[in-house]
């Protein structure tokens, strides 16, 4: 199994996705702050269709493409060729579903204005960039797949920043905001072409079993966004702009972990290719405790103390949404736990079981955000979350085999671990927010003291991360 160069991998994604969403939590929670919760609502709608409709270009095919590009002997000059091909037809058709849909459900012409100058450029951006990130993932160059993540993270902050520096309007930062992905696309593009040739080659492999990952990636994309979506037509565009803040917290922070099993996907995939099980699940046990270790760490001062973090970063006057934010930053828990886990599906050709689970959560979602938003406003939507996430677990549970005993093995420890700072914190602590540090200075050591084999794989991860900053110096 090769650890080595798995850890190597994920500092890698860590380091440069970890600074990039930060950046771009900041940028967008200053932007909330500087335009106010309506305008934010309606900048929020126009965020969450460009997500959804930007990876309709993709809808499953860097799967599919990663699962032929890790076999023996692939050519991956031809993969590229019909990868890019593909996506340029599903970027057409998203284009003009996009166009319908923006003008059928929606009725006022300023938030028409501000989700098309988002949406469309997002479609054509994310083809080029896609395919990019998809090649070097594909090739275990984790680096570059981080480069092109990086300029487009940084070049739509640095627009939300000079917005309030200039005082912008919502109109013109939509239109500078979606330039930024045309602009990265192009650099993606180029990227590639330095590394690779684009014969006019055709693999058709890269369609098989593509329904099944196209179901579940367009609902993997969906379900973050249904909550500003749902709200809209059911609540205020305040009610939205106050759950959207509130969502981006740990929607940065989710994606911490997420990035980490970025690192663990080709290696997983070629011990499924390979029918080697017993690797497969090993690496996934391992995948699954490090992401919980992180994910369970990151979300303690969210959870612990939400009020200082929304009244720092937005001001008193947002305080209404900080028991939402304890409520939501309980789902970078749940997902660090859920991403390893359909995972284990995915990389073993079980991606149909994987798709039963994602179209039952977003049945339970839609639901769960329609009625509990429409009754409870900001804190119904809060627990939709949640409950969305907690049937997402117990339907990978269903399907993985030996799962209790995988999740025992795996993350008792963690959980352990960070129940016990919680209540700290909750119960000893009088919530001082000056505590937090300690909190997760304990939460640390009480994982390694409890998990030796973790404290090892971590020891590894933090050695090759300090030769790797020590090379580039």
């Amino acid at each position: 199994m090769n650890i080595k160069n798995i850890l190597k991998n994920a500092s890698y994604l860590f380091m440069g996705n970890f600074g990039i969403r930060i950046i771009t939590a900041i940028s967008n929670i200053l932007l909330a702050r500087f335009i106010g919760p309506s305008d934010y609502g309606v900048f929020s709608i126009a965020i969450a269709l460009s997500t959804v409709t930007g990876y309709f270009t993709d809808a499953g095919l860097s799967n599919t493409f990663m699962r032929e590009a890790t076999k023996k002997n692939a050519l991956i000059s031809v993969l590229i060729s019909s990868y890019l091909r593909v996506r340029l037809v599903f970027a057409s058709i998203s284009l003009v579903i996009s166009y319908i849909f923006i003008h059928q459900f929606y009725s006022e012409q300023y938030l028409i204005n501000i989700i098309s100058w988002i949406v469309y450029p997002t479609i054509i951006g994310m083809v080029f960039q896609g395919v990019a990130i998809s090649y070097f993932q594909a090739r275990e160059k984790m680096g570059l797949s981080t480069v092109i993540t990086v300029i487009q993270g940084l070049s739509s902050s640095l627009v939300l920043f000079l917005a309030m520096l200039f005082s912008w309007n919502l109109d013109f930062i939509s239109k500078l905001y979606g330039s930024t992905f045309i602009l990265t696309g192009f650099i993606a593009i180029l990227f590639i072409l330095k590394y690779c040739k684009i014969y006019k080659g055709w693999n058709k492999n890269i369609l098989n079993q593509l329904f099944v990952f196209t179901i579940n990636g367009i609902i993997i994309m969906i379900l973050p966004q249904l909550g500003p979506i749902i709200l809209g037509k059911v609540s205020s565009l305040h009610v939205v702009g106050l759950f959207s803040t509130a969502f981006k917290i740990p929607s940065v922070l989710y994606q911490i972990p997420g990035v980490i099993a970025t690192a663990f996907y080709p290696q997983l995939f070629k011990y499924g290719n390979n029918l080697d099980y017993i690797q497969h699940r090993s690496l996934s046990r391992i995948e699954l405790k490090i992401m919980s270790f992180i994910g369970m760490g990151i979300a303690i001062p969210f959870i612990a103390d939400p009020k200082f973090w929304i009244v720092t970063l937005l001001g008193k006057n947002w305080i209404e949404s900080s028991d939402a934010l304890s409520i939501l930053s309980l789902i970078v828990v749940l997902q660090s736990i859920n991403y390893p886990l359909a995972d284990n599906l995915t990389t073993s050709n079980q991606q149909t079981k994987r798709s039963i689970v994602m179209s039952v959560g977003l049945i339970v979602s839609v639901l769960s955000y329609f009625f509990l938003g429409k009754k409870y406003g900001l804190m119904g939507s809060a627990f939709a979350a949640i409950i969305t996430e907690a049937s997402l677990l117990i339907g990978y549970c269903i399907f993985v085999k030996r799962s209790f005993n995988l999740l025992i093995h795996s993350i008792k420890y963690n959980l352990i671990s960070f129940l016990i700072c919680i209540l700290a914190y909750k119960l000893l602590l009088s919530n001082n927010f000056a505590f937090i540090p300690l909190i997760g200075i304990l939460y640390v050591l009480l994982v390694i003291l409890f998990d030796k084999k973790l404290y090892s794989t971590l020891k590894l991860f933090l050695k090759k991360n300090k030769i790797h900053e020590h090379s580039r110096r």
